[in-house]
């Protein structure tokens, strides 16, 4: 376990992951940020289970993503058979591991709500959920960052990769976006965050 899991947690919480945690042999790090995902649960051969949890300056979006991660230790240690990465079981493991947190005052009024619908059918990633994401956006670090939907159809954006794309029209529930090097085509969740050029 990383010395500093806790101090990037929600004060209120650190009593609870801590009695959630005890007694198992899972290794838990903190790692710098990472481009395509906030959190990871790896199974290897021949060593510990880990969850990788990037640094991030928001305790509520650690706190979920640590959640997000356990549920899946959850239903590794559950079931002797794999099943899918977030299937039912997950769901089920997830709405579970959140439960507790809800109470008392861990989250803020203005995450209740969203996060509690969330839970009822949680998604794979945060970003899928519109609601809970832009409530989530309230509490991290001021940035220039903006979700693809707030752009202009036209407007030029580097991904998290670096790449640089122009948006374009949107395709049911995504944005097309074209990459200005390879002119190739990507569809993007209207939550993603990308930095406007």
């Amino acid at each position: 376990m990383s010395s500093d899991f806790y101090s990037y947690l929600p004060e209120p919480a650190i009593t609870k992951c801590a009695a959630l945690v005890a007694g198992h042999k899972v290794v838990i790090h903190v790692v710098r940020n990472r481009k395509t995902k906030h959190g990871d649960f790896r199974v290897q051969p021949k060593k510990p289970v880990s969850i990788t949890i990037n640094a991030m300056e928001n305790p509520y979006r650690f706190l979920l993503t640590f959640l997000h991660e356990w549920a899946h230790y959850k239903v590794f240690s559950s079931y002797t058979f794999r099943k899918k990465p977030h299937g039912k079981e997950w769901k089920s493991a997830f709405q579970q591991m959140v439960a507790p947190f809800l109470e008392g005052d861990i989250f803020p009024e203005s995450l209740l709500i969203p996060l509690k619908k969330h839970t009822q059918n949680a998604k794979a990633t945060f970003a899928a959920d519109a609601n809970l994401t832009m409530a989530l956006r309230e509490y991290d670090p001021p940035n220039n960052k903006k979700c693809i939907f707030e752009l202009e159809q036209g407007a030029l954006f580097n991904a998290q990769d670096g790449r640089v794309f122009s948006k374009d029209a949107k395709r049911r529930t995504r944005f097309v976006c074209t990459c200005i090097k390879t002119k190739k085509q990507y569809l993007f969740p209207p939550f993603v965050e990308v930095s406007p050029i």
